[in-house]
């Protein structure tokens, strides 16, 4: 069930006790003043009688004849008892048996003025003094009026409910309607995005103000970044295309010309060899971090973590370095030497992607160094582990500076040295991945990464 149909059977059912209550409040208020109202006639009446024959002023039998012709039911039968329990008058109409009055003498005497029903009639009980003695006094009688006027108090009281009740379900149909109205317009907007696939459609946000404006806002902010995500995944598909299609196509061409050259000397052999194995390496160092972008992510709980020295991490990243690019130089410089706590200089983390984020970063120093050298430097500050990567190469520009960190950009000084522009980004991912941060600060003839890192402390 819609919510729109569920708030509208809900407020009415409510508004519909409240209404039912307050109705059977009225009319049993009603009722109650309409019987005392009766018995307060009954009691007047009974009286009338009393003085009559307590003053002598009428024989009963010149009263039972002048209240013969009067209907019983509009006329209260009157029973009139000594104070003894002696019959003194009794109306000649009255259906009741003499019995029913004389169970009632002893309660009369004992508790005071009684109300009791007998069938559709009622009895009013009393005692009241005379001149010559005291009188209990029954008047028996049916409120035909005043039950027809509840009778139609009902009948006024069922339509007017069925009424309102109709009423109420229409407005509160009709409100909750105009308070959807934003929902069903912000779904059929919902579906346009969806069916058309452009994420570039926003919800209206209306006043920016209310719940509704809040979830349309949330909303656009979710369509944007799945924008931006979508654009990036398009440019990345196109950025990798580009990057193997490069090598690709050179291995391609020198095979071929190859091919067409049988009668070559081995010297151009090994010279189309050496640039095929040069591409070849390209492509395997391509693939290698791509696969590492694809690990970063992963979720963290999907990475294995321990802990990690990372002074003899540097250590063997810098031994690898030199392994593989002999005329690179690195010098490892540690500010601090007195160490007197393993912790201050160990973290939790991957070893692997660690060691990838700092091979990068020594790797992107020594290759843009004219002399291809850079400086790490290792310190720590109370919790935090400090890793700083310098090199005296061109710098870093101030436009290339904020796209540093995104996959395949590749800056100005891209000339200088080759790369396939994921290095960067792929540190930059690893060290957000370790709760860390990196920095970068760039001059002409030098450029400085830090990167801070929580000990272990």
């Amino acid at each position: 069930m819609k919510i729109q149909n569920r708030l509208t059977l809900l407020f009415s059912f409510l508004f519909g006790i409240i209404l039912f209550g307050f109705i059977v409040g009225v009319y049993q208020f009603y009722s109650n003043r309409s019987r005392e109202d009766y018995f307060q006639r009954l009691h007047l009446k009974a009286a009338l009688k009393v003085d009559l024959i307590d003053g002598e002023t009428i024989a009963p039998d010149v009263l039972h004849a002048f209240y013969e012709n009067i209907p019983p039911n509009y006329e209260p039968q009157v029973t009139i008892y000594g104070e003894d329990g002696r019959l003194i008058y009794r109306d000649k109409k009255n259906a009741l048996p003499e019995k029913e009055y004389r169970d009632l003498l002893p309660r009369i005497h004992k508790s005071g003025p009684c109300c009791v029903w007998h069938e559709d009639k009622q009895i009013y009980g009393f005692a009241i003094e005379g001149y010559k003695t005291n009188y209990i006094v029954f008047a028996t009688g049916k409120d035909v009026r005043g039950e027809e006027q509840l009778q139609t108090l009902k009948m006024v009281f069922a339509v007017a409910y069925l009424i309102v009740m109709l009423f109420i379900v229409l407005t509160v149909r009709l409100l909750t309607k105009q308070a959807f109205r934003p929902v069903a317009r912000m779904t059929a907007q919902v579906k346009d995005i969806t069916h058309s696939n452009q994420l570039n459609i926003r919800l209206d946000e209306g006043n920016r103000k209310d719940e509704l404006a809040g979830l349309a806002i949330t909303f656009n902010r979710m369509i944007a970044q799945l924008e931006k995500a979508f654009n990036a995944q398009k440019q990345f598909v196109y950025n990798i295309s580009h990057e193997l299609r490069t090598p690709l196509s050179a291995i391609i061409t020198e095979l071929e010309l190859s091919q067409n050259k049988p009668n070559s000397k081995k010297e151009d052999y090994e010279a189309v060899v050496d640039l095929v194995l040069k591409d070849a390496r390209r492509l395997a160092k391509l693939s290698n971090n791509l696969l590492d972008m694809a690990k970063t992510n992963y979720s963290p709980t999907e990475i294995a973590m321990h802990e990690i020295r990372l002074d003899e991490l540097l250590i063997d990243v810098c031994h690898k370095i030199r392994k593989s690019s002999p005329g690179y130089t690195v010098q490892l410089i540690f500010d601090k030497t007195d160490i007197e706590d393993d912790r201050l200089i160990s973290v939790k983390g991957n070893e692997y992607l660690l060691s990838v984020a700092l091979g990068n970063l020594i790797d992107n120093g020594c290759k843009f160094s004219p002399d291809r050298t850079c400086e790490v430097h290792i310190s720590y500050e109370n919790q935090t582990i400090i890793i700083r990567v310098i090199d005296q190469g061109i710098g870093i520009s101030e436009k290339d500076m904020e796209s540093i960190f995104t996959p395949f950009f590749r800056g100005e000084n891209q000339s200088f040295a080759e790369g396939n522009g994921i290095g960067l980004s792929l540190t930059h991912k690893i060290i957000q991945m370790h709760q860390g941060e990196i920095h970068v600060t760039s001059q002409p003839g030098e450029t400085l990464f830090t990167v801070k890192l929580s000990n272990l402390r």
